[in-house]
């Protein structure tokens, strides 16, 4: 494997202030549970990660977009961007309460390549108000499996579309495909994907998605890439053998409950959910036509990007962060 770094060393070393976006995808209008995590200073709002809205009140993200912060800060001054690009959101809320996982490890680069991928690479974000104009994302509980391989799942984020830091802070996805099950990462390498596309700076903390039925399921969670944005991503498994205890958690601490189906509503409202903890009513009827359309790969289309890589032979990694601007107030 190339040596790799967390996109926030990224993001901070090629633009300043600046977050990055996913290299080679397309701007994306809607997957409005996708929100930019950022500050705004003076008149100018800009985005440093991406997350997720998984429930009312929760966002899902990268553990290294919080590494370093103070609580206070992140409360006093960060803010999640709902909408299309951050300078342009239709909703703009602040947080209370940031939890890292206890478990997280950073990636650290050497000499000689990548000496250590990270570990356990989520957070999870408290809002000061609940979101009821957006359906959250729901997470995959089942665990990803080598029939998985080969899936082209949808990236979508804030950060830059190139490894010199140009182009952030407005939402775009793109369709990246599942190479590599490998350790607690899904990896996603430019060649294989459409239009060569890849996830970079400022795109940590965004989701690798499953589109089925209008739904969206998250699979991962952007968290490094090259430096150049365009050889090869990992991004962390959230599905049950990986992170979803642990996030589930975080849900059980703010709503009392670890059925997200529950929380969101999901049960029993036209769609058939697999991956909720209980029996979806909607899946009753023809029960085994919707766990085979389930594993087809034609209900999925995705992007992801984190970090992102260029180049051959030994690649720095980074983090995809772009987050020394979890800066904000509430709104």
């Amino acid at each position: 494997m190339p040596g790799f770094a967390p996109l926030l060393a990224l993001v901070i070393a090629s633009s300043g202030t600046t977050s990055l976006p996913i290299v080679n995808g397309e701007f994306e209008p809607g997957m409005e549970p996708v929100v930019g995590l950022g500050a705004v200073f003076g008149d100018n709002a800009f985005s440093a990660c991406t997350g997720t809205l998984i429930t009312p009140e929760l966002v899902l993200t990268a553990g290294h977009c919080g590494a370093g912060l103070d609580l206070e800060l992140v409360v006093a001054l960060g803010s999640a961007f709902f909408g299309d690009r951050v300078g342009d959101h239709f909703l703009q809320v602040g947080f209370t309460n940031l939890v890292q996982h206890p478990g997280y490890e950073e990636l650290v680069s050497g000499p000689n390549g990548t000496e250590s991928y990270g570990e356990h690479d989520v957070s999870v974000l408290t809002l000061a108000e609940a979101v009821t104009e957006v359906e959250p994302a729901l997470l995959r509980r089942r665990a990803l499996t080598d029939d998985d391989l080969g899936a082209e799942i949808l990236s979508v984020g804030f950060g830059t579309t190139s490894g010199d830091g140009s182009g952030g802070g407005e939402k775009r996805s793109a369709i990246l495909t599942v190479d590599q099950l490998w350790q607690q990462f899904i990896l996603s390498d430019s060649v294989t994907n459409p239009n060569n596309a890849n996830i970079c700076g400022g795109d940590s903390g965004g989701p690798q998605l499953e589109v089925t039925d209008g739904r969206l399921i998250e699979w991962a969670v952007h968290s490094w890439g090259d430096a150049n944005c365009t050889v090869t991503s990992g991004s962390t498994r959230v599905d049950e053998e990986h992170e979803y205890e642990w996030i589930l958690d975080q849900v059980e601490e703010v709503h009392g409950s670890r059925d997200l189906c529950e929380i969101n509503g999901f049960y029993d409202d036209g769609w058939c959910d697999v991956d909720c903890p209980s029996v979806d009513g909607d899946c009753v009827e023809g029960d085994d036509d919707d766990d085979d359309d389930d594993d087809d790969d034609d209900g999925r289309s995705g992007a992801a990007c984190s970090d992102c890589s260029s180049g051959g032979g030994a690649v720095a990694l980074l983090p995809l962060l772009a987050l020394p601007a979890l800066r904000r107030r509430e709104r």
